[in-house]
């Protein structure tokens, strides 16, 4: 399905939070080559805009690198003054901006930048459970709770209040969530050391 294509989908955008310190790699690790030669945030870019017509992109203020992966991908890049004091405020930037959109989105798919494997397909099973019921979804994998996930409009107040390291977790109860049980190993597997990323190889 291409980006445009996408429409169909309705009101849900993209929201790609790629702001972090990247501590525990040593280095930026959105920037570290998968097997196939594309970098972790390229590959996550070209997963999204498979399936959705609008992907926010949050980054800290200044990003060159991130602002050339956004290109390539017509994804739009939410700069995050805050971006050091953690996951919350870039959080909390991203759902400002998909407020801001005209229209405003009536949910946004959260998904984070050192997530790679995750597939266009399981993309599309979160976004079909949303569309039928309206609630916050989430995929499942073998009986894990696992990423990307929908995040309805009317729960974004609340994220928008977190701080620090603070994510979607500390302000939805996911036990009500809509679950979607999926055959995609990727929604549990986030590259956070290069042991990780060989690991994918």
């Amino acid at each position: 399905m291409s980006g445009q294509a996408a429409s169909s989908s309705g009101r849900v955008v993209g929201l790609v939070l790629a702001a972090g310190s990247s501590r525990r790699f040593g280095a930026d690790k959105r920037q570290a080559l998968l097997p196939g030669g594309d970098t972790l945030l390229d590959t996550v870019l070209r997963t999204q805009r498979a399936v959705l017509q609008t992907v926010l992109v949050v980054t800290p203020l200044e990003d060159d690198f991130a602002d050339q992966a956004c290109r390539r991908h017509q994804a739009l890049r939410v700069p995050c003054p805050q971006a050091a004091q953690g996951m919350g405020r870039s959080l909390a930037a991203g759902l400002l901006a998909a407020q801001a959109l005209d229209p405003s989105p009536d949910a946004v798919l959260l998904a984070l930048a050192d997530m790679p494997g995750v597939q266009a397909d399981t993309l599309v099973a979160l976004l079909s459970r949303f569309h039928a019921t309206g609630h916050a979804v989430m995929p499942v994998y073998l009986g894990g709770p696992g990423h990307p996930r929908v995040l309805p409009r009317g729960i974004w107040p609340a994220l928008m209040a977190l701080s620090g390291d603070e994510g979607a977790r500390h302000a939805v109860d996911w036990r009500q969530a809509e679950k979607v049980d999926v055959s995609d190993a990727g929604v549990l597997l986030d590259v956070d050391t290069p042991q990780d990323l060989a690991a994918l190889g």
